[in-house]
C-alpha cells in the first residue's frame, strides 16, 4: 500500500483538465496492476481501457501498451511512468502531432506500422533531453534523478551473425547539445539538462528481450565507459546512473547572490552531508518544535536542508510540485502537487519526524525505517 500511494500521489503530479475526451487510442496489452491518471481521478486500467489527451500512465508491477489511432504504440514496462501531452490525427489528411513526456522507469514508443503521423511532428522527452524522432523504434530508460539513458533499435531483431539495421534516425538534444543515434542498438546518456548527451556507442549483446529496468540499476558497459572518459577522463571509476555525477560541475562560475529570488533545488542537495547516527532521544515534539509552518504551507521541516529531520524539501513551481528527498539508511523519495493536504510519519530507529503538508487530512504516510 505505501508504494501504491507513493505512485497514486505521483500521478497527481501529472494530471490535468482536458477539454477533449475522445478516445485517443486504447490499451491493447496488459499484465498486473496499472492505472491512468485522468482530470485528478486515478483510474484502474485494464484491456481495451481508452487512453485520451494528457492522460498520465502508471504501470507499477504490471506492464502496459497502448496503440494510438494512427498505430503508433507506447510500451511501458514495471514501475515506469509517462505523460500523454499532446495528441491530434487527422485521418483525411493524414497529418497530426503527438508528444509524450517520459517520467521515470523504462518505456519503448513506436511511431507506427503506416507512419502517419510526420516524424517531425512526433516529440518525446525526458526529464534530462528531448528525442525528435527520425526513426521507428527506440527506447529509453530514466532514473529517479530523470537521468535518461537512449537506445535506437532495430527494424527487426538481428540475425545470428549479428547483421541488424536500424529502424531510422533519432535525435537526442537538450541545452548541452544534440547527439543523433543513426546505428541499431546505438546509445547515448544524458545525465542532466544541460549537460551534452554522451557520444554514441552501440552496445553489444543485447535484444529487444533484454529491454527493461535493469539499465537503470546496472547500465551496460559501453555507457559506463564513455561516461568516465567524458566526465572523469580517465575511466577508472565505474559509473551508475543512480550514482551522482555532477561533481565536476563549476557552481562558483555563477554569481547566485546576483539572484533575486534564491532557491533550494535538486542540484542544492548534499548527497554526503547526512547523520547516520541521529540523537534517538530526540522526540517528536522537539523535532516539531524547530520547524514552524512556511509561507508554502509545510510544517514539520525547513524548506531546503533540514539537519534535525534529515530531509531535502523543494518546491517546483514549474512542475507544480513539493519533493521530499531523505536517503539515510535507505531513500526516501516522495513528490506531491502544490496544495496538497498530506500528513507524513517517519520512524527511523525510534526517531520520529511528523511533516504536514496542508492541513494534512486527505492523504496519510508512514513510513518506518531500520537498519
Amino acid at each position: 500500500m505505501y508504494k501504491k500511494t507513493l505512485a497514486i500521489l505521483s500521478s497527481l503530479l501529472f494530471a490535468f483538465d482536458v477539454s477533449a475526451n475522445d478516445a485517443i487510442g486504447s490499451v491493447v496489452e496488459h499484465q498486473g496492476f496499472g492505472a491512468i491518471t485522468r482530470a485528478l481521478e486515478v483510474l484502474d486500467s485494464t484491456l481495451g481501457f481508452d487512453i485520451s489527451p494528457m492522460d498520465h500512465v502508471e504501470t507499477f508491477q504490471g506492464r502496459m501498451k497502448l496503440e494510438f489511432t494512427e498505430t503508433s504504440e507506447l510500451y511501458l514496462v514495471e514501475n515506469t511512468e509517462a505523460t500523454i501531452t499532446k495528441y491530434y490525427y487527422d485521418k483525411d489528411k493524414n497529418d497530426g502531432e503527438l508528444a509524450i513526456k517520459f517520467v521515470a522507469g523504462t518505456a519503448r514508443f513506436t511511431t507506427g506500422r503506416l507512419g502517419l503521423i510526420p516524424k517531425e511532428n512526433i516529440q518525446v522527452q525526458t526529464p534530462t533531453a528531448t528525442i525528435a524522432i527520425r526513426g521507428t523504434d527506440f527506447t529509453t530508460s530514466v532514473d529517479e534523478l530523470g537521468r535518461s539513458l537512449v537506445i535506437l533499435l532495430p527494424e527487426t531483431e538481428c540475425t545470428i551473425d549479428g547483421d541488424c539495421s536500424p529502424s531510422g534516425k533519432i535525435t537526442v538534444t537538450n541545452e548541452g547539445g544534440t547527439v543523433s543515434l543513426t546505428e541499431a542498438y546505438q546509445a547515448t546518456m544524458v545525465s542532466s539538462m544541460d549537460q551534452t548527451p554522451t557520444q554514441p556507442v552501440i552496445l553489444e549483446n543485447i535484444n529487444l528481450s533484454m529491454i527493461d529496468n535493469m539499465f537503470i540499476v546496472s547500465p551496460p558497459k559501453e555507457i559506463n565507459e564513455v561516461v568516465d572518459e567524458e566526465q572523469n577522463g580517465n575511466g577508472s571509476s565505474s559509473m551508475s546512473l543512480l550514482d551522482f555525477t555532477e561533481l565536476d560541475a563549476d557552481y562558483l562560475a555563477e554569481d547566485y547572490l546576483a539572484e533575486d529570488d534564491l532557491e533550494f533545488t535538486e542540484l542544492d542537495i548534499d548527497f554526503l552531508d547526512v547523520d547516520f547516527l541521529q540523537d534517538l532521544l530526540i522526540t517528536l515534539d522537539q523535532v516539531d518544535a524547530l520547524a514552524t509552518r512556511s509561507a508554502d504551507g509545510i510544517e514539520g521541516t525547513k524548506l531546503g536542508f533540514d539537519k534535525d529531520t534529515q530531509f531535502n524539501t523543494i518546491i517546483d513551481k514549474g512542475m507544480g510540485q513539493i519533493w521530499f528527498y531523505r536517503n539515510v539508511n535507505g531513500v526516501v523519495s516522495i513528490k506531491v502537487p502544490v496544495g496538497s493536504n498530506l500528513k507524513l510519519e517517519t520512524d527511523h530507529e525510534g526517531r520520529r519526524n511528523n511533516i504536514l503538508v496542508g492541513d494534512g487530512t486527505s492523504v496519510v504516510i508512514i513510513i518506518k525505517q531500520s537498519g
